[in-house]
């Protein structure tokens, strides 16, 4: 599993991490300088240099294609605080004053992590500045006054390693919900973005079809008229015109059907503004979704309707959005294959489910379902806005539609609606 964060943590804890490693080495040679004899500086730098080659590790991963697994930041923060322990270990331990970087340590874990990683990464922390209080390499100069002497640990450094253990807790409760709640809040903004571009591109699409159906109209009604007569004239030839009167017949039949598409276009196109809620039965729902359909087609359609009422709901927009799923579900299902339409009850709404015994889709075109003018049909059999309109209509609604599909396994498509009561 890989999140999408996790590479924009880690290239920001890169930066950062070169920024540590100059600061650690500046340090260390300041310190030296400040205290000639009582600081060994070779193993730090040895630390500060095994910091900088794992950072150029991080940077040569990053440079790699492919996903970066979501643990990663986490181990890279807890390898920090390892050094970070080292460091201190050589250089007084906690009486050394930068155990405080610990807090930074701690904050930058419930900022990147989530959940148990970032209390774990706390902990971490805290078990490695109480280990500092019992070995580490002592600097006179950095000592504490009466912290314990022959008689033990002082209650002074007790205090300092429980204040330390409740400030990281805090930090990393406080911290950490703070950076879910602006997750939450990006995610509910992109989605929000999402919608507005997709009832964008649906006013777009009744724009448009407002036009054509307006261009479209005269010349297809031409053309029905045209068919019409030459129907008459070949049925009056007899025999010899059976052929074309066929064929006559065949452009009225697609006349008519490019008519129905136009209509459908035109209307309001998976919009539920302007219909009435209306109480609504499941065999009315039923008769809409039938109605159409060839006996052939009929003959597959199985229905299974719970006892308890629908309640109100748009019922010309729901109906267009379920003919669309169960037009697509019978084209997708070889026959003699069944499609299954079913109603569940749900607290607060109702989950309507088409599912059909087709091959399935692939990942890639899962991924795409939904957008508009996008069909894996084939040319001239489906302008791919049937599931488009669907979802449109349930997002007005409050719900949303959600498709499930594996190769070889057919397909679900679920339209989830919330309960709506109107006075």
């Amino acid at each position: 599993m890989t999140s999408p964060t996790s590479g924009i943590s880690l290239t920001w804890l890169l930066r950062l991490r070169w920024i540590t490693v100059a600061a650690q080495a500046a340090a260390i040679l300041v310190a030296k300088r400040l205290l000639p004899d009582e600081l060994t500086i070779a193993p730090l730098l040895g630390l500060v240099t095994f910091g900088a080659l794992s950072n150029l590790a991080l940077w040569w991963r990053l440079r790699k294609p492919g996903p970066v697994q979501p643990a990663l930041p986490g181990l890279v923060l807890g390898l920090d605080i390892l050094l970070l322990t080292g460091l201190l270990y050589g250089s007084g331990g906690a009486a050394n004053p930068f155990t405080a970087i610990y807090l930074v340590h701690v904050t930058l874990a419930a900022v990147v992590m989530r959940g148990l990683w970032a209390w774990l990464l706390g902990a971490l922390s805290i078990t490695g500045f109480g280990l500092l209080f019992f070995w580490n390499v002592h600097v006179h100069s950095l000592a504490h006054m009466d912290h314990g002497g022959e008689s033990g640990l002082s209650l002074h450094l007790v205090g300092m390693w429980v204040a330390f253990a409740i400030t990281a807790g805090l930090i990393a409760a406080f911290v950490g919900r703070v950076t879910e709640a602006l997750r939450q809040r990006d995610e509910e903004l992109s989605a929000l973005r999402d919608l507005t571009a997709r009832q964008a591109r649906l006013a777009a699409l009744t724009t448009l079809a407002a036009g054509v159906a307006h261009e479209l109209g005269t010349p297809l009604g031409t053309i029905a008229v045209a068919a019409k007569e030459l129907q008459r004239n070949a049925e009056a030839l007899g025999t010899p015109g059976t052929d074309l009167a066929q064929d006559a017949a065949l452009i009225r039949e697609e006349v008519g059907r490019c008519r129905r598409i136009l209509d459908q276009m035109a209307g309001p196109s998976g919009s539920t503004l302007g219909e009435a809620f209306q109480p609504l039965a499941w065999s009315n729902l039923e008769a809409d979704l039938i109605g159409g359909l060839s006996e052939a087609d009929r003959s597959r359609l199985r229905f299974d309707w719970p006892l308890a009422p629908c309640g109100p709901m748009p019922r010309r927009g729901l109906a267009r959005a379920l003919r669309a799923l169960v037009s697509n579900a019978l084209e997708a299902t070889p026959q003699p294959g069944l499609v299954l339409m079913r109603a569940l009850k749900e607290p607060g709404g109702w989950r309507l489910v088409v599912t059909d015994e087709g091959t399935g889709m692939a990942p890639d075109v899962l991924a795409r379902v939904g957008e508009p003018f996008f069909s894996t049909k084939p040319e001239g059999k489906g302008m791919g806005l049937g599931l488009f309109l669907a979802r449109t209509f349930a997002e007005q609604l409050g719900g949303e539609l959600k498709v499930d599909s594996h190769p070889g396994q057919g397909t679900s498509v679920q339209l989830l609606l919330p309960q709506v009561v109107h006075g």
